[in-house]
């Protein structure tokens, strides 16, 4: 007989895993749980393929010089500014999040970061970084 006060039921509340906390951190903080709060969120998006790393990130309405990108010590930095309007406004409804938010990838090993390449098009940050030819695979030629 097993004692149901004995299980461990903070598994089923704890995410398991990164995306997962982000997600139920944004329903926390979602405007209609606190409508005074703006919070400035970029979402992203990471993969690869097999010569490249590849990191979108969503910035429409950040000009080019308010977006950051560092790399140092395996890590990559993007920083955006969302910068509030100069001129005084009345506004009736605003749902925009004014301020910095800043996203960190740690990269593998793997990568060449003399290869780091940057755009942004249609408000979306694309950044590139190629694997070393080492890690890439290669075909053997069987003999």
């Amino acid at each position: 007989m097993t004692n149901s006060f004995t299980k461990n039921r903070l598994r089923e509340f704890v995410p398991t895993s990164w995306g997962e906390f982000d997600s139920l951190l944004n329903q926390v903080l979602h405007q209609k749980t606190f409508p005074g709060l703006k919070v400035p969120y970029a979402p992203a998006s990471v993969w690869e393929d097999e010569a490249s790393y590849h990191v979108e990130l969503d910035v429409p309405g950040i000009a080019r010089e308010d977006i950051g990108l560092t790399f140092e010590k395996g890590t990559l930095q993007i920083s955006a500014e969302r910068k509030r309007p100069d001129e005084e406004r009345t506004g009736w409804h605003e749902e925009r999040a004014y301020g910095k938010v800043t996203r960190t990838l740690t990269l593998p090993e793997s990568i060449d970061p003399e290869t780091i390449d940057a755009g942004v098009s249609d408000g979306v940050l694309h950044v590139t970084v190629a694997k070393t030819p080492e890690s890439q695979p290669r075909r053997i030629e069987i003999k």
